[in-house]
Parts: structure tokens; sequence; C-alpha cells
């Protein structure tokens, strides 16, 4: 697209992938937490004010489950009222509104996929405060779209991120133990940029979508897939998520399905994709 997009979040997987997937034609003014603090609402409406953006695209939000538990007040703060002001300031300014929500609005009692026409069931602070914000977005402003998506693998300027930690285990001859238990529809954040630079350049109607790779896994079948493809020699011990204890209630089988959108490629083909990419980068 031509114009500018205030893109919040641009040094996670999903913020590195829309501003690589944007092009030169887009001016992408990139926050995070170097030069933004998104819990200061005051910040976030200046900063739009100053950049007067033609899309802001929302991939900030305060991340886990336990930490939401926690600290409620901070996940309400971050999860429901930025993007609240966020689609307030769209209907003033008359920008394009794209915010990423998460699988994690669904508790997983339905054991099967979730698609769009599903009704969410959250059942932790952090599934609570995402599906708010899927509903104050749609309330607050017309030129919006939900990009619901689950767990994502990508590249990322952020440590911390599920598969890279255990490939680096893997890679320093470290024993891996990962939940077979949490059912998920891995999915790559190069695909979901596709689907946000379509929707910036008109081709998608507005709304609410789920945006994820076909198929799903579990976390234990998703690192030991990686870990294959690289070539790597570790042991990938199946676990329960039990053995990890957690404050918050856990969602355990909530892969999504795009009901409208067309498919996009199966998870494991996404993943060859990225770990090819990644053997590149660790050749280098």
């Amino acid at each position: 697209m031509r114009g500018k997009v205030l893109l919040l979040g641009d040094t996670g997987k999903v913020g590195t992938a829309v501003k690589a997937a944007l092009g030169p034609r887009t001016t992408v003014v990139g926050c995070s937490t170097r030069n933004l603090d998104a819990a200061d609402l005051g910040a976030v409406e200046r900063m739009i004010d100053e950049t007067r953006p033609d899309a802001v695209v929302n991939a900030i939000a305060y991340m886990g489950v336990d930490n939401c538990e926690k600290a409620p007040d901070m996940a309400f703060r971050m999860n429901v009222m930025m993007p609240k002001l966020l689609a307030q300031k769209s209907e003033q300014l008359g920008y394009q509104l794209i915010h990423f929500s998460s699988e994690s609005v669904f508790s997983g009692a339905k054991r099967d996929f979730h698609g769009e026409s599903d009704t969410p069931d959250p059942i932790n602070i952090y599934g609570l405060t995402k599906y708010m914000a899927d509903l104050v977005v749609q309330k607050g402003c017309e030129r919006h779209f939900v990009l619901r998506i689950p767990v994502q693998f990508g590249d990322s300027t952020k440590g911390g991120q599920l598969l890279e930690r255990m490939i680096e285990r893997a890679r320093s001859g470290e024993a891996l133990r990962v939940a077979d238990d949490v059912i998920t529809s891995p999915t790559y954040s190069d695909d979901v940029a596709t689907i946000v630079r379509a929707a910036l350049e008109g081709d998608i109607t507005y709304g609410l979508y789920h945006v994820t790779n076909t198929g799903s896994a579990s976390l234990h079948e998703f690192v030991s897939a990686a870990i294959e493809v690289l070539g790597l020699r570790a042991n990938v011990e199946r676990a329960s998520y039990k053995d990890f204890p957690m404050v918050a209630k856990l969602h355990l089988v909530t892969p999504l399905r795009q009901e409208k959108l067309p498919a996009m490629r199966h998870w494991r083909d996404a993943l060859a994709t990225y770990c090819a990419r990644m053997q590149l980068h660790h050749a280098a």
C-alpha cells in the first residue's frame, strides 16, 4: 500500500514480518518498548496525533497467561483500554485499524478447531482481555480488522520465544521437555503478514478473521518437527502442561480454522520454509 503505517510492536514476530511485507511504497513508523510505553495511553495518543497514519497495526499486548493473572490491571489497560483508544482515534482520524487477537479467547472445551462463528468463552484473564478487545475494536470503529492468530513462529528481534528457545537448547545438547496436551495451530508470522498486506491494500473487507496455517499440533509435535527438519540430535521428551506449574487456568485445545479466508498452507510446509531460513542464518 502507499501511505504511512504506524506499527505498534515492530520487534516481535508479527511486527517483524509485517514490516518486511509492506514494501518500499509504505512508510512504516515502528514502535516498541524502546520508544513507547503502551500502558501510557496519553503517550499512545500523542504518537498517533504526531504520526497521522493512514493505518495502525497493533501487535502489542500484555502477554503471558500468568503475567495477566498476577497483574490484571495492567492486562486490562494494555489489552483492552489501549485497543479501545486506537478504535476511537480511528473514528476521529479515519485510519484503518488492524488489531491482533488470540486463540486464547476460547476455553478449549470444544476440543476441536475453532472458527470465526464459534462463541468465545475465555477462562483466564489474558483470554478475557483479548476477547474484550475484540468487542471494543469492532464496536468502536468502522475501518477495522480483528485478526485472531494462534502460536506464532518466525523471525523476531526479541528473545524468549518457545520454538527458538527449544532449538537453542537442542543445539547446546540439552534434553527437551515439551507439553503434548496443549494443542494449537502453529502459524508462520510471514504468512500472517501476507493477510495484513492484503487487508491494507483493500483486498479484504473489514471484520473479524482467523488467520492461521492449516492443521493442528501439540507443542511437543511442533517442536519435534522443527528439530527433525533442522537435523538436530536432541531428545524431545513428552510432558504435560501440569508439569509446568502455573497460576492461570490454561486453555488446552484451541486450534483455529479460517472460515472467511482461503486456506493457507499447512503448518509443516510453513515450518520447512522457516527452518530453511534459520539454517542459512545459522550457517552465516
